[in-house]
């Protein structure tokens, strides 16, 4: 019995990591992993649209269904960025002092720095408590970043770009 629930929670947790959101021309589209085909929605179809209390989730209602999108899913920051502002319950104030609240990374060039960890990368930011001076840490976490694109022999782009509805810095540094 708990065996089950266990792999019920882990299954959970894996394809939302992996369940992917897409804007589309009049709305979004969800793909769930393992093959399934997106399912699409029009903006038009959708009756509500609004945060969890604890704003990890955005819950939509369409036609007596509710659906929700976890801020793991791949593509959510975007999406919360363009939610109609026809949906009065959304709290747009909240998104953007958000999305304005996040630094640049040094590692990855994107700006997602959140309490000190990066939500693209989840690399811990340098700070002056780690032994390793600033540029060598950046160093060693782009390395492991991107060791396999190295290990293919793949270029890595000298500047970052905007990924997943985050913005890139335009300052960032690759420094390997």
């Amino acid at each position: 019995m708990i065996g089950s629930l266990m792999r019920n929670i882990f299954y959970k947790k894996l394809t939302s990591e992996l369940t992917e959101i897409k804007l589309t021309e009049s709305g979004f589209s969800i793909k769930e992993p393992f093959g399934a085909k997106p399912k699409l929605f029009n903006w038009k179809e959708i009756n509500n649209v609004q945060f969890s209390e604890n704003r990890n989730e955005v819950f939509f209602e369409k036609a007596e269904k509710t659906i929700s999108l976890k801020n793991n899913n791949i593509g959510w920051y975007e999406f919360i960025q363009n939610v109609p502002t026809i949906f009065k319950k959304f709290d747009f104030d909240y998104v953007s002092e958000f999305m304005n609240s996040l630094k640049a990374c040094a590692v990855c060039g994107i700006v997602a720095v959140r309490e000190n960890e990066c939500m693209v990368c989840e690399t811990i930011t340098w700070n002056n408590e780690m032994i390793e001076n600033e540029i060598e840490y950046i160093k060693s976490k782009q390395s492991e970043l991107y060791s396999e694109l190295i290990k293919r022999g793949t270029e890595i782009n000298k500047v970052a770009e905007p990924e997943h509805g985050f913005k890139a810095d335009k300052n960032w540094k690759l420094y390997i």
